[in-house]
Parts: structure tokens; sequence; C-alpha cells
């Protein structure tokens, strides 16, 4: 099985570098493909990518946004996987990304995992599941998201057929929604026990959040129905409460 790993990337050049380090020259290109989308940098990230042979496919011109950018790697992509890892996601060990490729021999829609935050220096905050409010799902469904995101993006792997386009009318929860949409046609989602990738918590302003809040909401209320998404939303502030309270 073929796994395509897309990169988003701009003006991040140190990023950029931190996801492909593993990817170089050590997997064949018939099990890793690196798909890469630059939005027209001026940080010297064409110039890496033109020296760089692990870097197969990739363009660099200006785009409409990040989730643009994505549905252009998912264009771009040829592979019987597809895994998102944006300019700053990295992983940390080989061995990780061999454990995927072991896992895809046995055919399933899709693989998941948990995601390690981390501070802009890369050290462990802890996982999603030990410094939020969202666990890991034992058993990941398009209906495991109502009460919130509980899957990293960047620690989610699933067929390149199954996989949706991006919704780019969402300004900051199009993955949510894509993970929600792409789940609905899978059967068999494992889940790999296991962290995947590493995410930095930084560089997300209480603004941004505050909007990207409002959005999910929207989100959530389309897949899932206003009364049951109106009552989640409940059980989230109630959640949030609870877990300042027990700081």
């Amino acid at each position: 099985m073929k796994l395509s790993v897309i990169t988003i990337a701009y003006n991040n050049l140190n990023g950029l570098k931190k996801t492909l380090a593993l990817f170089g020259e050590a997997f064949a290109p018939d099990l890793v493909e690196v798909v890469v989308v630059d939005g027209n940098s001026d940080d010297g990230s064409k110039a890496f990518l033109e020296s760089q042979s692990i870097s197969r496919v990739w363009v660099s011109e200006p785009d409409k946004g990040i989730y643009n950018a994505m549905n252009k790697g998912l264009a771009m992509a040829s592979g019987d996987y597809v895994w998102f890892l944006n300019s700053g996601d990295y992983v940390e060990s080989r061995e990780t990304i061999e454990a995927i490729l072991e896992a895809l021999k046995a055919n399933p829609d899709a693989v998941y995992g948990e995601t390690m935050m981390v501070d802009a220096d890369g050290r462990h905050l802890g996982t999603r599941s030990e410094i939020s409010t969202r666990r890991l799902p034992e058993k990941l469904t398009w209906k495991s998201f109502r009460y919130g995101m509980n899957v990293g993006h960047q620690s989610f792997i699933i067929k390149r057929r199954l996989a949706k386009p991006y919704n780019e009318s969402y300004r900051y929860v199009a993955d949510i929604d894509w993970m929600i949409a792409s789940l609905k046609d899978c059967r068999q989602v494992v889940n790999l026990g296991r962290v995947i990738a590493c995410f930095s918590v930084d560089g997300f302003s209480s603004v941004q959040r505050s909007k990207s809040n409002q959005e999910r909401y929207r989100v959530l209320r389309l897949h899932y129905g206003f009364v049951p998404n109106l009552l989640a939303h409940l059980y989230i502030v109630l959640r949030k409460i609870c877990a300042r309270k027990r700081l």
C-alpha cells in the first residue's frame, strides 16, 4: 500500500524541515510519496524543496488558504492512503512510520492514534487525551466527534478514494468537517494504540479560538442535527467547567 504524506506550508521553512526530516530516502517511492503544497513562500522554502529529492511531488504558488492548499495536495496525491502532516507537525521516529505502513497492509479504510502536544521548543506537554477534556475513542466512527475533535487531524490516515474534498467555505474547522464526512464511508477503522504525530500548541489566539468554536458549532449542527448538537455543547461547557475546578 502506498502512503501519500501531504504537507501544506507557507513561510515556515523550519517547520517544513522538521516535518520532512524522517522521510528522506529511507522509504521507497512505491511505499511513501511526499506531496508538498507551498503557498509561494519567500523564506527559502522553494529553494529547500528544489534541493530535496524527497519532495517528489511539490508546487510553490499562491493559494486561497490552508484548505484550498489541502485540496491541491489531495488532488496531487497518488497513494492508496493520504496523511496530512502540515508544516510544523512531525513524527518522532522512523519506527512510527514503519508501524503505520505495516498496519496499512491489512487494507483498513482508515487508521488513527494519539497526538503528542508539544511547545515551541518541542518539549512534550502530554497527549491530547492527557491535557484536554477530549479522550481518544477506542473505536472511531463519524459519530465520535459530537462532543468535539478528539482525534488529531495529523494523527488520522485514510484511503484516498474515501477522502472527501475540504469545504473551503470554512476558515478554521474544515478539518473536523472533513474527518466526519470522510468517516461516513468507512467501515474498518483501526486504532494503532500509539502516538502518531506531534503538534505544537502555540500560535492560536483567543480571538481565533472563539471564532473556531463558533464555526465548529455550525459544522456539528450540520452533521448531527440541531437538538443533539445543542445538548452536546451543553455537555462540552459543563465538562470544561468541571475540568477547571479540578485544576
